[in-house]
């Protein structure tokens, strides 16, 4: 912290007295800066990382923790992934996997944050590892970081795809009265419709993406919480407190029994993750060595304490465990939307989800 302090005060100093730094550009060639044409934030890249950064700081605390939020995509990606536990090792499995595998999703996301205040620049964990790894590491180290991170990108964002496409075709198939199912070209097909989209919404100036981004937390916060709500009042056939968090039942195929039962930590895994995605956009943040750790530490909280809320409701309400996983839709959530709020509210939940969880691919992307 005091070696920080002395960076910044080294920075401050720098500014005042020499008011210029030599910055190397993509073609290797050197251009002066005026650091006093600078704001304070990009001053601070160019005199320490050698650097200017060219994108405009629109975002500030509520669009940025809603972006941090919008990576986690909580309502629907709970939606998408809560057959894994249930087939893993039933009720027991949603409940507790979400619980001991958010802990440790928590402390890497501190850890994240940590850098991210350090090292405020959108290269994220790629750039960081060459600052901090020793010299002789930095080509291989930053290698293998880039390419396991690309791979991430393309897998996490062709997964949030996939789940988008099966709660659109889940809705579609409430509206027909089940007269349509979905197959799996089907969902494929609109997939793939869906990238292309999210490919054109990224191409929107940060203007646009930040006022997309501040209103999507309350809008995601408003469903997550009248769903939840919903559901607890109109089911009719709850499960005692004993089977939602003590059933065991392992129908994966996996064996023993408790292997199949850890499975259930890929749901939490998937929900929680990407947590470097607001350090690509710290360019883009005012004050980002502050707002951008702050937003993805309360993030990731909000994330655990409600989706283990969520994970409960779900499992208290969700009737026969079998039914739902046999789902014509394909998508036993929607399922269980549609056996406890009736067609209309199915169909509305199963919408918002949909929205909620292409706002991820919005921002992931």
């Amino acid at each position: 912290m005091a070696q920080k302090v002395n960076d910044i005060e080294d920075m401050r100093h720098r500014k005042k007295s020499v008011g210029v730094v030599e910055l190397q550009g993509l073609n290797g060639q050197s251009r002066v800066v005026n650091l006093e044409q600078l704001t304070d934030a990009d001053a601070k890249l160019a005199a320490k990382f050698g650097y200017q950064p060219v994108f405009k700081r629109q975002f500030g605390y509520l669009s940025t923790f809603s972006f941090a939020v919008s990576i986690s995509g909580l309502f629907s990606t709970v939606a998408t992934t809560f057959s894994y536990p249930l087939r893993a090792g039933g009720a027991s499995s949603v409940i507790w996997s979400w619980v001991i595998s958010g802990i440790g999703c928590l402390c890497i996301a501190c850890s994240v944050s940590e850098l991210v205040s350090a090292y405020p620049t959108c290269g994220g964990l790629y750039y960081t590892v060459s600052r901090l790894a020793p010299k002789k590491w930095v080509p291989s180290i930053s290698w293998i970081t880039g390419w396991l991170n690309l791979l991430g990108q393309i897998a996490g964002h062709a997964s949030s795809e996939y789940g988008a496409s099966q709660l659109l075709l889940a809705a579609v198939s409430m509206g027909s009265d089940f007269t349509y199912l979905p197959t799996k070209r089907t969902i494929i097909g609109v997939m793939v419709a869906s990238t292309v989209l999210t490919g054109l919404v990224n191409s929107l100036s940060t203007y646009w993406m930040e006022k997309m981004t501040r209103t999507y937390v309350i809008f995601h916060i408003a469903v997550l919480i009248s769903c939840s709500i919903a559901l607890l009042v109109k089911c009719e056939n709850r499960h005692d407190a004993k089977y939602v968090f003590t059933d065991v039942d392992a129908t994966s195929g996996w064996t023993p029994v408790g292997f199949s039962w850890l499975f259930g930590f890929l749901s939490v895994s998937w929900t929680m993750t990407n947590y470097d995605a607001t350090a690509h956009i710290t360019e883009e943040i005012s004050k980002p060595e502050v707002k951008a750790p702050w937003a993805i530490t309360s993030a990731m909280l909000l994330t655990y304490v409600g989706g283990f809320l969520f994970n409960i409701v779900l499992s208290f309400v969700m009737g026969d465990k079998a039914s739902i996983l046999k789902s014509p839709m394909e998508q036993p959530v929607a399922q269980i939307f549609y056996n406890v709020l009736g067609k209309p509210g199915g169909i509305f939940y199963t919408v918002c989800a949909f929205l909620i969880i292409k706002f991820v691919t919005f921002t992931g992307m």
